[in-house]
Order: structure tokens, then C-alpha cells, then sequence
């Protein structure tokens, strides 16, 4: 299992290049929606849950999604209480949130992209303690403050500017409990492996595309959550996993 988690994480990070960007004519199908979707939510797009895979794991192997996905819902499940509340912040179709769910008393879904969302629905039906929001830029209307005890976002802020992901930091803030946690990851520029794809984004031209991977060292993630309002304790390996708590 560890492996196959391993192999998946380089795929993700050797494939960053190849994301694909656009897609104006994503449609707003979750209700209730906002009257806009911002400016992050039209860049993922995919028609169906293959190209989602793909987007999200840069793979179409189903066993490799599914593998993956259980294995972050285990360990972010430690940290749900008993009838707690989870936030999946980019849920995306549901790759974590499908074995997450069934251990929480709520779980809220929150993807930028309509579609994501509508693919998530279709995928998560079976849960009934699944409620979706369509994130806005930085914000995630209807999510009500101080409501959830797990909020996690894992492949997902590297994805926004930064100011964008530190502005959505402060919004995880606002809905977690004052003793909830928060789970995020970042690539790591130490690792040879994001690196790699830095050097490649520097000489492709990758900077043109907004959906690209911003990299960043473990003092700045420290740096950054500090100053959005966290204690933070970091796991860096190829990605930096942060375990977090409001201070």
C-alpha cells in the first residue's frame, strides 16, 4: 500500500505540467449556488470521472484512485470525533470523502468547480450525511462559523495563488471549532522530485497556466499558517503534510 501510495504521489507531481486548463462553459448545478463561480472554478472541468481522476491523481487507474483515497481518509479519521463534523476543501468527486464520510455525523463537500461537484454528488449518493457548498474565490458561503471539528485540503491550496490559498487559510479558520483541526499539504521545494517540476514549469513556460502548482519551502508553510492563525506541526517528506490547530 505504501508503494502504491509513493508511486502515486510522484505521478501527481511529475504530471503537474499537463493539467488541463480551462473550460468556460462549466455549468452551476449545485444548489444553492452563488450568482458566480469565481475565478478558480472554470479550470477544472472534466466530463466525466475519468477525466477527473486524472486532474486530480494524474491517473486513470481506479485501484491507485481508490487506494489512495482510503488511505488519506485513515489517517485524517483519528481526528474526527464521534459524530463530528469533516471538511473536504477541494473535495473534488469525492476521492477522500468517499471513506471519510461513513466515519463522520456530517461531512461538507466543497469543490470551486460546479462539475467536480455534480461528479461528487453522483459518486457520494450513497451517503446521506454529505452536504455540498461551492467554494467562491476564498470563501465558502454556507459553511456556518466555528461548525467543524476536521477541515483537511490535501492537493489543493498548491493549486491557488498564494495569497488566494492564505486568504482560504483564514476561511478554514473561521469554520473550524476553536479546538478543531486542520490538515493541509504542500509540495516541497527541498524534495527533489518538486523541484524537478519547478525547474520544468521555469522552462516550459508552465507560469501562462493558473491551474499550475506553486511550490513552497516548510519555513514558509509555517510562515504562512502562523500568520493565518495556526499552530502548526509539519511532516515533510516529498509533500508537507501540516497538522494544525487555531491558536
Amino acid at each position: 500500500m505504501q508503494d502504491r501510495l509513493s508511486a502515486a504521489r510522484h505521478a501527481l507531481a511529475r504530471g503537474l505540467g499537463r493539467l488541463e486548463r480551462v473550460s468556460a462553459g462549466a455549468r452551476a448545478r449545485v444548489e444553492p449556488a452563488p450568482e458566480r463561480r469565481g475565478r478558480y472554478g472554470a479550470l477544472w472541468d472534466p466530463p466525466e470521472t475519468a477525466d477527473a481522476m486524472a486532474l486530480i491523481l494524474n491517473t486513470t487507474d481506479a485501484d491507485t484512485f481508490e487506494s489512495t483515497g482510503r488511505a488519506d481518509a485513515d489517517r485524517l479519521a483519528a481526528h474526527v470525533p464521534a459524530g463530528g463534523t469533516a471538511l473536504d476543501l477541494g473535495c473534488g468527486i469525492g476521492r477522500v470523502a468517499r471513506y471519510l464520510a461513513p466515519r463522520c455525523g456530517l461531512l461538507w463537500a466543497v469543490d470551486a468547480s460546479p462539475r467536480m461537484l455534480e461528479l461528487a454528488q453522483r459518486r457520494l449518493a450513497p451517503e446521506s450525511n454529505v452536504r455540498f457548498a461551492l467554494c467562491v474565490d476564498t470563501t465558502m458561503p454556507g459553511v456556518p462559523d466555528a461548525s467543524v471539528d476536521l477541515a483537511y485540503a490535501l492537493l489543493v491550496l498548491q493549486h491557488l495563488e498564494r495569497e488566494d490559498a492564505f486568504l482560504l487559510l483564514e476561511e478554514l479558520h473561521r469554520v473550524l471549532r476553536p479546538d478543531g483541526r486542520l490538515v493541509v499539504t504542500f509540495p516541497n521545494l527541498l524534495s527533489d522530485t518538486y523541484l524537478d517540476a519547478f525547474l520544468r514549469y521555469a522552462h516550459t513556460g508552465e507560469v501562462a497556466n493558473p491551474a499550475r502548482a506553486r511550490m513552497y519551502t516548510p519555513e514558509e508553510v509555517v510562515r504562512v499558517l502562523t500568520a493565518a492563525g495556526f499552530a502548526a506541526e509539519l511532516d515533510a517528506g516529498v509533500e508537507i503534510w501540516a497538522d494544525c490547530r487555531p491558536t
